[in-house]
């Protein structure tokens, strides 16, 4: 049936396939997810953590110190903006919103999508549109993507050592495999590519469909107002500031998969939170989706301008 070929042709299909699965069964069958483990734990949003530590640890494993000058010179300047971006917007956010939003987002959706990063997304459009530079910077951009960097501006500063080393041991240790023998980077290299499935089904369970298709409107408007901003700053760093063609900016600004799991997450950190977490859960994945086909058309569209230009 050359199911695993369908599926690898849609954007990011490893990521949202999966994703889909995960929703239809906790829309339709939510009392499997918790028939226990081992299951459970791998599988269910409970899960989660776990999956992420491993795509940290697998991420670094991939990372080789001597060639980390790319990174230095390009990455870490668009690293560094997009989580100053992050937190000057989310904490505007905080501050001046209700906690059930404006226009029927609650303010943890907008939050989610703010501090959004589709580092998945990136990889594969810089694949085809970057360089070896922009490749190198996948690493950071999926540290700055995971739910850690919400959580450190939703939380309090007594937790934020905690959970920066929390979120950075993972991807070191992975990086110190790598220095130590450099075999260790070719015997992990599958590694992200078989977990981003499972990451995908356990987001996948924090879906109910029903409040997707309730929440197409909301999803739709989120997910133009966020995007516009984001694009709109990303692609003015990256043309203007670090002098690129500003494809790897606009590639930055995707909703990613693992930002599914923020809502929930964020509930359990400050429980008021929780009336929302379905809602804007289901925002997020309406803004995942259409994310996933408005970026790689505009970056596109941005490296035949610029290559047109020359």
């Amino acid at each position: 049936m050359k199911v695993f070929e369908k599926i690898s042709k849609i954007p990011a299909g490893m990521m949202i396939v999966p994703v889909l699965i995960g929703a239809i069964i906790n829309t339709l069958f939510p009392s499997i997810l918790t028939i226990g483990d081992p299951f459970s734990a791998s599988f269910y949003k409970t899960g989660l953590m776990s999956i992420i530590g491993l795509m940290l640890f697998f991420t670094g494993t991939q990372c080789e110190i001597k060639k980390m000058k790319p990174v230095l010179k390009r990455g870490v300047p668009l690293a560094t903006f997009k989580i100053i971006t992050f937190v000057v917007l989310a904490k505007l956010c905080i501050h001046y919103l209700p906690v059930e939003g404006i226009l029927g987002i609650p303010t943890i959706a907008i939050v989610t999508c703010i501090v959004s990063c589709n580092s998945a997304l990136y990889l594969s459009l810089m694949d085809t549109y970057g360089d070896e530079a922009d490749k190198t910077n996948f690493g950071l951009l999926t540290i700055i993507g995971m739910p850690n960097v919400a959580l450190l501006i939703l939380g309090s500063s007594s937790s934020a050592f905690n959970s920066i080393m929390a979120m950075l041991i993972p991807f070191l240790l992975g990086i110190g495999c790598t220095a130590l023998d450099i075999s260790f980077k070719d015997y992990f290299k599958q590694g992200i590519s078989c977990v981003v499935p499972i990451a995908g089904f356990a987001f996948g369970t924090n879906i109910n469909l029903l409040n997707l298709f309730q929440s197409a409107f909301t999803g739709v408007l989120l997910t133009l107002v966020i995007t516009l901003i984001s694009i709109g700053l990303a692609y003015f760093f990256d043309t203007i500031i670090l002098k690129q063609k500003g494809c790897a900016g606009i590639a930055t600004c995707g909703v990613s998969g693992v930002s599914l799991s923020l809502p929930y997450l964020a509930s359990v950190v400050n429980p008021t939170l929780t009336p929302y977490v379905s809602s804007a859960t289901a925002q997020c994945a309406v803004a995942l989706t259409l994310t996933t086909f408005i970026i790689p058309f505009l970056t596109k569209w941005c490296y035949m301008k610029k290559t047109m230009i020359k």
